[in-house]
């Protein structure tokens, strides 16, 4: 039994220590800097609504990858995200608000099979120019773990990042995504 208790322990250690490093990453990814111009922005997938339509954190997403591009900063965009479960692509979706949002068709690439971060960074290795700058764009939380599987399947790629706004998720609902990256920082590690 005493065994079993500390094992628990440690466990609960493990993961509030991951939710708090999840946490800071977050955080030092919404610190206010401007990326040096590149020449992709890499938008990272998120999921579309029953509608087609892309969720709240999607949409801002693309929106900071648009101003990337209307602000210099980025000469094209590269849409990363596959097919959910009801059907949506999400780089289709995302293509098409950043048309729509003005971004010229020439301008857009997509990934368009992706269902994971580790999948978005390997899928998109080959629609990047050799050693182009690229600026990873996604919410703060879900920034350094792509940043870090940037770094091991792109050695020697200039990578930043930039993090997309505030969604409006709820306390409770920002910390299920935490913890959910934590998770998935597990298995990034275990795996790659």
């Amino acid at each position: 039994m005493k065994i079993l208790i500390a094992c628990a322990l440690i466990l609960l250690l493990l993961l509030g220590g991951g939710l708090y490093a999840v946490y800071r990453a977050e955080r030092a990814a919404a610190a206010p800097v401007t990326p040096e111009k590149s020449g992709t922005a890499m938008v990272l997938g998120n999921t579309v609504n029953r509608r087609g339509k892309p969720n709240p954190c999607l949409r801002n997403r693309v929106e900071a990858g648009v101003w990337l591009y209307r602000a210099g900063l980025a000469e094209k965009l590269l849409m990363s995200g596959g097919t959910d479960r009801d059907g949506a692509n999400q780089a289709e979706a995302m293509r098409q608000m950043a048309l729509t949002l003005g971004v010229p068709p020439e301008h857009i690439l997509i990934e368009p099979q992706s269902r994971s971060t580790y999948e978005n960074i390997a899928f998109s290795h080959p629609l990047l120019p050799a050693a182009e700058r690229v600026i990873l764009v996604s919410d703060g939380f879900h920034l350094a773990r792509a940043r870090w599987l940037a770094a091991r399947h792109w050695p020697g790629r200039p990578v930043q990042i930039l993090a997309a706004g505030s969604c409006g998720d709820t306390p409770a609902n920002l910390w299920r995504k935490r913890l959910r990256e934590v998770l998935a920082w597990v298995k990034a590690v275990a795996l790659h």
